[in-house]
């Protein structure tokens, strides 16, 4: 069957296409495949479909079979894949490339043989059952090229020509390396084709955090990874307006302790990439449990692992371990705590009461256009009781007390006294506020919806673009959850007047 045609579109009366978008991350490959079974299993079936490096691999098996079934081949691939140790750098291997004059350690023979297998000798991107595409480094160009029809054989070598490790592949006058070079998640390629929802199967998180190379040959991939996430960031945050995008966590971080096990053999490799393929799947599922359920997905796909740890474990064990923490308060802070105070004591009588605490989740709710009994305002509506529960614990108050200034002052110390106290008490409405302004579902905040959120807590509108950009830390145009949480723990814990974390509620006085 030939895969229909995919001309771009922009036309917003064509019927509504689900893109899959697989990226790059080379052995890593195997979340992917857990979480194409998660969709399967939820009769989420793509109509188009896109892919790098080794996601442009896997891709044209899922266009050229697109039924669960395909999830059994993949594994079996890997199977091969690794048994056949396609990646390996052996003596024979690097003597023959010099020989050659290839600038590579590995042969692509191996890659080759189990990829013809699967995909064919003579198979045209043409021929699929899913329209397809895939995205190489074009090195004479210096740029992308789009794979959308002929071979489907080189193209997808081609997108998996990891540098350095194979030769570039030759098509045509060109010479091609991985495509992760210029597309990591090729979802703005998917939008241009008319897809209006986008789920993007990547690995490499960006929460995983990267550490300095500690040898030479540790420094370009290093470098490559640093570039991969500032440009993946950027794709993700740069969708148009009606178009669904759900970034699907990978579970990776949980799964396993570092990217590649380089001294596993076979056996091992093969175990460690079934545990990705479960924690691929587990992941997915809980993402999309939350979905239909009508749940935030954010905490299930989001925030680093240590954040993580601490909201998904009871608010009453955190609190007694953390609500004691006593800190002497800077006159600096003693500033930042007043004037949030002041944006809670709306009639200025110099108390703070519970129903003047939870009115602001009431404001931020209706500022983003969500029903008072929406499970949003729920969620918004249930972090602001808990955090007022807390305030009042710490000050040792009644839940029907009014706070005065010095006593708020007091109990904000005692639940941001250490960087675990703060995770604990202040963390989880961090999330609710990412949930509560998420309008479109990418997991971080683009600059419109930054922009709004700080007006709501008292940024000047004027000042609120400055701010946003201010917060937006590794610049890729959006505000991620580690990077709005950087922002409130700095607010609440840091003496520093020059961090941008001091004006998420508004100018401080002189």
């Amino acid at each position: 069957m030939a895969a229909a045609d995919i001309s771009p579109t922009a036309s917003s009366e064509a019927a509504p296409r689900t893109a899959f978008v697989l990226g790059g991350g080379g052995k890593l490959g195997g979340y992917q495949v857990g979480m194409l079974r998660a969709l399967f299993e939820r009769d989420i079936v793509p109509d188009l479909v896109f892919g790098t490096s080794v996601g442009a691999l896997q891709g044209a098996l899922l266009a050229k079979n697109p039924t669960p079934a395909v999830c059994d081949q993949l594994t079996e691939l890997w199977r091969e894949l690794l048994g056949k140790r396609v990646m390996a750098v052996t003596v024979r291997s690097v003597l023959s490339n010099a020989f050659r004059r290839h600038p590579a350690f590995a042969s692509m023979d191996a890659l080759h043989g189990v990829v013809r297998s699967y995909l064919g000798e003579r198979t045209r991107i043409e021929d699929l059952a899913l329209p397809y595409q895939c995205v190489a480094s074009s090195i004479e160009r210096a740029a992308a090229r789009y794979f959308d029809s002929g071979p489907l054989l080189p193209a997808v070598l081609a997108s998996c020509a990891i540098p350095g490790l194979w030769a570039p592949v030759r098509i045509g006058d060109e010479h091609y390396v991985d495509g992760g070079i210029v597309e990591t998640a090729p979802v703005s390629r998917a939008v241009a084709y008319g897809a209006t929802t986008v789920y993007v199967l990547r690995m490499r998180q960006r929460e995983r955090p990267l550490r300095p190379a500690r040898w030479p040959w540790q420094i370009g991939p290093t470098v490559f990874e640093i570039s991969r996430r500032h440009r993946l960031a950027q794709i993700l945050s740069s969708h148009p307006p009606g178009v669904r995008v759900h970034i699907l966590p990978s579970g990776e971080a949980g799964a396993e302790g570092s990217d590649v096990a380089l001294r596993a053999g076979p056996r091992e490799e093969l175990a460690l990439n079934q545990r990705r393929a479960a924690a691929g799947y587990r992941a997915t599922c809980e993402y999309l449990d939350a979905l239909d359920q009508g749940r935030s997905p954010h905490l299930a796909s989001s925030a680093n692992p240590v954040a993580r740890s601490y909201l998904t474990t009871t608010n009453a064990t955190l609190l007694s371990s953390t609500a004691s923490s006593d800190r002497a308060v800077t006159p600096f802070l003693a500033t930042k705590y007043r004037t949030l105070f002041g944006l809670f004591d709306k009639d200025q009588d110099g108390l703070i009461a519970e129903a003047d605490w939870l009115g602001a989740a009431d404001n931020i709710t209706a500022a983003f256009g969500h029903s008072p009994d929406s499970f949003r305002a729920a969620t918004l509506g249930k972090a602001f009781q808990e955090s007022w529960g807390r305030l009042c614990e710490a000050a040792g108050a009644e839940l029907s007390a009014s706070l005065d200034r010095d006593t708020f002052e007091g109990a904000v110390a005692r639940l941001v006294g250490t960087p675990h106290a703060y995770l604990a008490n202040f963390l989880p409405m961090v999330v609710a506020f990412l949930a509560t302004a998420d309008t479109n579902g990418t997991n971080m905040l683009e600059a419109e919806e930054a922009q709004r959120l700080l007006q709501t807590f008292g940024v000047d509108p004027a000042d609120a673009l400055t701010v946003t950009r201010r917060l937006d830390t590794n610049g890729d145009g959006a505000v991620s959850l580690d990077e709005l949480s950087e922002a409130f723990q700095a607010y609440f814990t840091s003496d520093e007047r020059g961090c941008a974390g001091n004006m998420i509620f508004g100018s401080l006085p002189d």
